[in-house]
């Protein structure tokens, strides 16, 4: 079912399915394989719990300017920041979370996501290349305040979040301008990978590494040395899939913070719709599966994906360690310009060579009373997260001098 919103000179047709609008949305080139409607087609087929899907066209006139995906999905504070599992000590900061959760436990809405909530980075939204960033920022704008006078449309959800979109592509934001009811904020930086293009190969790698890191790397290598380590195809991937998805939710279980669970058929799903683009690796002890990772070919990116490990595995096969030393050798040898690593474990994702890329992100009550809120609130709820960045190369010799 498609509707049609004429607003401000922009014609937008709004759609809860891809399912017909495919060849315009494709279109509009993107280089992310995440706004593909082929990807868009298989998370309609295999979606997260409670998620629906909204897509919109942006037209002027006749002419094609925009195409935006935006998420559904219930929204409680304290059931998704886990506010109610303090890990504090004393009198004082127990009390302190517990007020918190209890503030949190009245946070309690459908969210429209302007984005992806599976992955890291920019992924609502595409533009044809002859719209200025200022009249794309038009255009959002008139869409948004669009879909908040038809709450029917977006089954009425209170809250937009447009989420994390880097710097070159950030909104300008002045109450002169569009998307002014927006409050800009930031969550923890994307860790992401940059591949020099003298690294031919991971040895290539681990020379530019001080030997303190290198050591660290090789008896990393060594420990899970026991382990089978390979690909899984789409045969084994179906036959394994309860496991995987037990595996997910246990490393899921133990993040700070989980927007989403994920369908259990999804990583048969998407390796079904991309085939060789996304791809499955597990370790496996004697035979039995014990770890696995997923990446993206995202053209010049290669994107870490989901992964997660048996509760039976032994700590001293360092496995979360050897899986980013695994993303690295993939990046690295399948010739990729950089690895995005997502958020999460920052200080050792920077013990590998990773850096900090931080993100804006927007979000906006369509309740003008209730927006006035929205940044101490967001304040008040942020999880605080501490952090050391590590400088595992070689320092070059002017760098030395210093």
């Amino acid at each position: 079912m498609k509707t049609l919103i004429q607003r401000s000179g922009y014609r937008f047709c709004i759609a809860q399915s891809i399912s017909g609008l495919e060849s315009a949305w494709d279109s509009i080139g993107s280089s992310t394989v995440l706004l593909s409607s082929e990807y868009l087609e298989m998370l309609e087929r295999y979606p997260p719990a409670g998620m629906q899907f909204k897509y919109a066209l942006a037209y002027r006139g006749d002419d094609l300017l925009a195409a935006f995906y935006f998420q559904l999905i219930p929204f409680n504070a304290a059931e998704r920041l886990k506010l109610n599992k303090s890990h504090r000590l004393g009198l004082r900061s127990c009390f302190y979370d517990h007020v918190k959760a209890l503030v949190a436990s009245q946070v309690d809405f459908v969210t429209l996501v302007c984005g992806n909530l599976l992955a890291t980075g920019p992924y609502g939204f595409k533009n044809v290349p002859t719209l200025a960033p200022i009249e794309l920022q038009d255009v959002f704008d008139q869409l948004l305040k669009a879909l908040f006078e038809e709450p029917e449309l977006i089954h009425r959800a209170s809250v937009c979040l447009v989420k994390e979109l880097q710097e070159a592509r950030a909104f300008t934001m002045d109450r002169k301008l569009p998307l002014n009811f927006l409050h800009q904020f930031s969550v923890q930086p994307a860790m992401v990978f940059e591949i020099r293009p003298e690294w031919r190969h991971f040895d290539d790698y681990l020379l530019a590494l001080e030997s303190k890191y290198r050591l660290r790397i090789r008896k990393a290598m060594e420990a899970s040395g026991v382990l089978q380590h390979r690909e899984l195809d789409l045969g084994d991937i179906q036959r394994c899939e309860h496991q995987l998805y037990g595996f997910y939710l246990r490393t899921a279980a133990n993040a700070d913070f989980n927007l989403v669970d994920l369908h259990p058929g999804y990583f048969t799903g998407l390796k079904s719709a991309l085939g060789d683009r996304y791809r499955i690796f597990g370790f496996f002890e004697a035979e039995e599966l014990v770890a696995f990772y997923s990446s993206l070919d995202d053209g010049r990116e290669l994107v870490g994906h989901f992964l997660g490990t048996s509760s039976k595995v032994n700590g001293h096969y360092q496995l979360y360690l050897n899986i980013l030393i695994k993303y690295l050798k993939l990046g690295i040898e399948g010739h990729f310009e950089r690895i995005q690593l997502a958020r999460t474990a920052i200080e050792m994702k920077s013990s590998v060579g990773a850096t900090p890329v931080h993100m804006a992100c927007y979000i906006g009550h369509r309740n003008k009373l209730y927006n006035r809120w929205v940044p101490s609130l967001l304040h008040y709820l942020s999880p605080q997260n501490d952090y050391t960045l590590r400088s595992p190369f070689k320092k070059a010799p002017a760098e030395v001098q210093k």
